[in-house]
């Protein structure tokens, strides 16, 4: 019996850090939606909504390019109750993310994938 009062955790980045990043046309996609306003929080209903991925494909990126410290994460703070639904896990760009992103982008100019 699970009571609420416990937290869930995510192994897939409980210290494993991959720095290869697969880059999928789905990967690009997500990317460029978080390219789009480099300081924003996104929940991955947003992130699903600007690129149309679905969550069983959107969400194996967002935690790979997390672990692959692209990305940072952190659950909203505002009480469940309040809001009337859950909280959301917002993703955001980190310098590392937002440097190797606009790299991957422009070895597209130079006709070179990276």
């Amino acid at each position: 019996n699970l009571h609420s009062s416990y937290t869930l955790c995510r192994l897939a980045t409980m210290g494993k850090k991959d720095i290869n990043v697969r880059m999928s046309l789905q990967t690009l996609r997500v990317l460029e939606a978080f390219l789009e306003n480099t300081t924003a929080q996104l929940a991955g209903a947003e992130v699903h909504q600007r690129c149309g991925i679905a969550s069983g494909t959107l969400y194996p990126i967002l935690i790979r390019l997390e672990s692959a410290g692209w990305f940072v994460s952190q659950w909203e703070s505002i009480d469940p109750s309040s809001a009337g639904r859950p909280r959301r896990r917002l993703y955001r760009l980190t310098s590392t993310g937002l440097r190797r992103a606009s790299e991957v982008f422009a070895s597209f100019n130079r006709g070179v994938l990276a």
